[in-house]
């Protein structure tokens, strides 16, 4: 008895349940991050468009691999005659963008700029679950893992980030986690800076950075 009310419990269960979304099979990234992500991440021609900027090597690690697919210019016009299942998007996106897509109907999922290799995982875990990749995400974050946990031995060069209008990164940013994880010292971090923030070129030539 108890077990027939243990198997009508689960069939009642199983019909309330919503049922499991297929992955989506046209995916189109807007961002130059998530267009990293997913390139890595997705099922062969499961990604059809990523932004133009991917295809530029001195902005993206994969500009190589960019050039497999589609571009698009991240205008909510061209991202809609895609016909996406899926659009990825960054939190810096153009709002209007995002909210003509939203109005289009399409479905957007935005990603945050992460801070930490914590952020990391936490990105390409979701990724993972969006794309229907689980298990590709999961390969992902266990090749960083494997990399994370063989530091470079020996001395620690001091080095600079040093972008356009003085710009550097500080400690709480992902670019500095990756310098201590390189085995490099953050001069902006030594002198203060936290988040992206103005590091003057007087200050960084009396530093002289390695």
């Amino acid at each position: 008895m108890a077990r027939t009310a243990l198997l009508a419990l689960a069939v009642a269960l199983a019909w309330l349940a919503p049922a499991v979304a297929q992955a989506p099979a046209r995916v189109v990234s807007m961002n130059l991050c998530t267009d990293q992500l997913a390139m890595l991440i997705a099922a062969p021609g499961q990604l059809v468009s990523v932004s133009h900027v991917a295809r530029d090597p001195v902005s993206s690690a994969l500009a190589a691999e960019a050039a497999a697919y589609p571009v698009n210019h991240a205008t909510a016009e061209e991202i809609f005659l895609l016909a996406p299942d899926l659009v990825l998007a960054g939190a810096y996106d153009r709002p209007a963008t995002l909210a003509a897509l939203a109005r289009l109907g399409l479905a957007v999922e935005t990603f945050p700029i992460e801070a930490s290799f914590q952020d990391v995982r936490g990105s390409v875990t979701r990724m993972g679950a969006l794309l229907g990749q689980p298990d590709r995400a999961a390969a992902l974050i266990a090749a960083m893992d494997a990399e994370l946990a063989d530091p470079p031995a020996g001395s620690r060069p001091r080095v600079a980030l040093f972008y356009a209008n003085a710009y550097s990164s500080g400690a709480g940013t992902l670019a500095h986690a990756i310098l201590e994880a390189a085995g490099l010292a953050n001069i902006a971090a030594e002198r203060g800076v936290t988040g992206l923030a103005r590091l003057p070129l007087e200050t960084l030539v009396l530093e002289a950075p390695e």
